[in-house]
């Protein structure tokens, strides 16, 4: 037995009629295997619990998790406001849903909750007595407690297990996003799944991004609010970015000048992660998606095309360099609603570039509001403006 996957999207404009699409799009490849797994991406406007009750009248008695998005991914290209799908049907790995619930307790509590989980369980799916292991997160794109959940996961998994997963996003709107697994759904919430399999995954995540200012201080912050930026008001600063490349910001064209221009957070020359702006607070202050710490070296990153079709093509490889010798049976593509702004049109070519690694493996996945990978000696932890690829391997 080998692990098989199918993808499937659809625009229907009845959501029990898109999801039948999708799922059906998806069985195809199955030849009459029954799926194990499924993931489900829906537009925010069609609601993940009905989306999730449809599939599992559809699908009795198999797991299916899923989110909010701002946009949906499978090899066909980007869709908005439909519903995409992979289904998973394993080989020799085995999954467990190991927690479904709203991120209002303590980060630090709830991953602690997640890891138990995994360790109670771990034992029971070796698999052939030589286990590997996956951890795949998705919670609530807007809330700062995703972030330092991925920090809290972080520091409690095994260094050799491997750790992945995206924000639920809303499609740009930043009010309310939805995460869910089978018949339950969160506003503000996380969902956790652990898969046990032979053969090791593998992930790739990169950005593509330029640096185009000089090297900057973050002088007044909290959380993720910038207030000062080397001792002035963080939206004064982009203000006087903007006009040095003879843009005169008005208030109508900040939220997309924001997005294209995110700041990178610098280990020395380095950018070491991204973080997107997504809001003007108070006395010109920004709420960032992801933590900006108080003395953080910064600079100003911005995307272009090429160069992020280049990036994906890159995280696609990592992914595929990481399976080994095995092939890829699907991939999962977590990639940020900023790439998908600049992208704008052409978003399509970084769904090619993928393909051109995995020509044949059915791909799903979402525009995201924050990106999670954890994969040796590469971008490590919560990022923004990144494409994550996770390549499924055939042999699990």
């Amino acid at each position: 037995m080998y692990t098989l996957c199918g993808s499937g999207a659809s625009t229907a404009s009845d959501t029990r009629k898109a999801v039948a699409e999708a799922l059906e799009q998806a069985l195809a490849k199955f030849g009459g295997r029954t799926p194990s797994l499924g993931f489900l991406f829906v537009a925010p406007e069609r609601g993940v619990a009905g989306a999730l009750s449809v599939a599992r009248e559809r699908l009795r008695g198999i797991d299916f998790v899923g989110c909010s998005t701002a946009g949906e991914i499978t090899e066909r290209g980007l869709s908005h406001g439909g519903v995409a799908c992979l289904l998973v049907g394993w080989g020799k790995a085995r999954h467990e849903l190991s927690i479904v619930r709203k991120m209002d307790a303590p980060a630090k509590d709830i991953a602690q909750e997640i890891c138990d989980a995994f360790d109670a369980s771990a034992e029971g799916h070796r698999v052939s007595g030589r286990g590997v292991s996956t951890c795949l997160i998705l919670g609530d794109g807007l809330s700062p407690n995703f972030e330092k959940l991925v920090v809290e996961i972080r520091r409690k998994v095994p260094e050799e297990q491997l750790f992945v997963g995206a924000g639920a996003a809303d499609e740009g709107h930043l009010a309310r996003t939805v995460v869910g697994a089978n018949g339950l759904e969160f506003s503000g919430g996380v969902v956790a799944l652990h898969v046990y399999s032979q053969d090791r995954w593998g992930a790739g995540v990169e950005h593509g991004l330029e640096v185009v200012s000089p090297r900057m201080t973050i002088t007044k912050a909290a959380g993720n609010v910038v207030m000062e930026i080397d001792g002035k008001p963080a939206l004064s600063v982009y203000k006087k970015f903007a006009r040095e490349r003879g843009v005169e910001l008005k208030p109508e064209d900040v939220p997309r000048f924001l997005m294209e221009h995110e700041l990178g957070v610098l280990l020395f020359e380095q950018v070491v992660r991204v973080r997107a702006p997504i809001r003007v607070e108070p006395n010109g202050a920004l709420f960032f998606a992801g933590e900006v710490p108080e003395g953080s070296n910064v600079c100003v990153v911005r995307g272009e095309p090429d160069a992020m079709t280049e990036g994906a093509r890159v995280a696609a490889r990592t992914a595929r360099e990481e399976l080994g010798a095995s092939e890829a049976a699907g991939v999962l593509v977590f990639s940020c609603i900023c790439r998908g702004t600049t992208f704008g049109s052409r978003y399509d070519e970084e769904i090619a570039a993928i393909r051109q690694v995995f020509p044949e493996a059915p791909i799903a996945g979402f525009l995201s509001y924050g990106e999670v990978a954890r994969s040796p000696g590469k971008l490590d932890g919560y990022h923004n403006n990144t494409v994550v690829v996770v390549a499924i391997p055939r042999g699990a």
